[in-house]
C-alpha cells in the first residue's frame, strides 16, 4: 500500500484536540494548550469535545462527528487525543479515512488510541504513539519534547538495550488490551514483519498471559520481526501469586520461537513514554533503531 506521509509541522502550524473515548475535562484542554502553544504550535478544539455520555466523551454520531470536523478542518495539521479509557472501536469504522488519505494529518496518542493508531496504519498513514495531554503533567519532559521534534522532523534514533540484533521491520505500536481486541479484524489484520511495542495497565497477571497466549494461538507472532516489551504497570496478582513475575509471563511466549525480545522499553502508562511513529519502517543496527521518513 502506498504510505501517504502527514507534512511535518512548522511553527504556528494548527494542532487539533480530539477525544475518540473517555470525557475530556476543561483542565485537560487547558493543559494541552498550554504545552502545544509553548511548542510554538497553535491549539484548536471543537466545543463538543467536553460533552459527556456517561463515562465517553458524547454519543457515538457526536464524537465522529466531532473527529471528522478536525479532519475537515483546513488548517489543523494534527490531531491529538486528550487521553484513553473505552470507547475508540465503536467509532473507528465511522471515521472519514478518505477524507483523512486526501489530506494526511497526524494522529497521535496511546492506550485506547491505539485502535486509531492502528487503523490509520492499514490506510497508508503514518500516525505517533506518544504521551497524550491527560498526563502531560506526568510526562518526561524529554519525552514530550521528543513527540513535538518527531511532528517537526520526522526523523528518530532510539538506543535499544540489544546491540545484537539486526534487522528491518514496520512499527506497531500499543496497548496490549487493545491490540488483542483489534487483531484479525480490519484495523489490525496481521503483524507480518512487524517490530510490535506492548505495554499495559491495570489488568490482572493472568489476563496478561490470557491474551499473549491468544494471540499466540492466533499465530500473530509467527512473522514478527521483534517484540519490544515497555511497562506493565500497576498489574494486580491473587494471594496466590499467577507466576515468578510479569516478565517473565510476558517473555515466555516468545521463548520458543526465533522472536527476538527486548524487555524494559520505556513505552507506556508512566513517566517515560518514548514517542514512535507508527507505520514506519524501520532499520534496527547496532542496538539503535532509525526511523526517518
Amino acid at each position: 500500500m502506498k504510505q501517504r506521509i502527514p507534512a511535518l509541522l512548522n511553527p504556528g502550524d494548527v494542532i487539533g484536540l480530539s477525544a475518540t473515548a473517555r470525557f475530556a475535562t476543561l483542565e485537560m484542554v487547558h493543559t494541552a494548550k498550554k504545552h502545544i502553544e509553548a511548542a510554538g504550535y497553535q491549539c484548536y478544539f471543537h466545543p463538543s469535545i467536553l460533552k459527556k455520555d456517561g463515562q465517553v466523551a458524547g454519543s457515538i454520531v457526536e464524537r465522529v462527528d466531532a473527529f471528522n470536523h478536525l479532519i475537515n478542518h483546513k488548517d489543523v495539521r494534527a490531531i491529538w487525543n486528550i487521553r484513553g479509557g473505552y470507547g475508540s472501536a465503536e467509532i473507528v469504522d465511522e471515521v472519514n479515512w478518505e477524507a483523512l488519505k486526501l489530506t494526511p494529518k497526524w494522529l497521535i496518542g496511546f492506550s485506547d488510541f491505539t485502535t486509531f493508531l492502528c487503523h490509520a496504519n492499514q490506510h497508508g498513514l503514518f500516525a505517533i504513539h506518544a504521551p497524550m495531554p491527560i498526563s502531560f503533567a506526568l510526562t518526561a519532559p524529554e519525552h514530550l519534547q521528543q513527540t513535538f521534534e518527531l511532528l517537526a522532523t520526522g526523523e528518530q534514533s532510539i538506543a535499544l538495550k540489544s546491540s545484537v540484533l539486526s534487522l528491518k521491520g514496520t512499527v506497531v505500536a500499543g496497548n496490549l488490551s487493545v491490540i488483542y481486541s483489534i487483531y484479525g479484524t480490519k484495523s489490525l489484520p496481521n503483524l507480518k514483519q512487524c517490530i510490535l511495542f506492548l505495554e499495559d495497565l491495570d489488568e490482572y497477571h493472568y489476563h496478561i498471559d490470557r491474551m499473549l497466549l491468544a494471540l499466540k494461538r492466533k499465530g500473530a507472532f509467527d512473522e514478527l520481526q521483534a517484540v519490544v516489551l515497555g511497562t506493565f504497570s500497576d498489574i494486580h496478582d491473587h494471594e496466590i501469586k499467577w507466576g515468578s513475575s510479569i516478565d517473565h509471563t510476558l517473555a515466555k511466549h516468545f521463548n520458543d520461537s526465533d522472536v527476538p525480545v527486548i524487555l524494559d522499553f520505556p513505552l507506556g502508562h508512566t513517566a517515560e513514554n518514548t514517542p514512535l511513529i507508527t507505520g514506519v519502517s524501520v532499520t534496527i543496527e547496532g542496538g539503535v533503531m532509525l526511523a526517518a521518513l
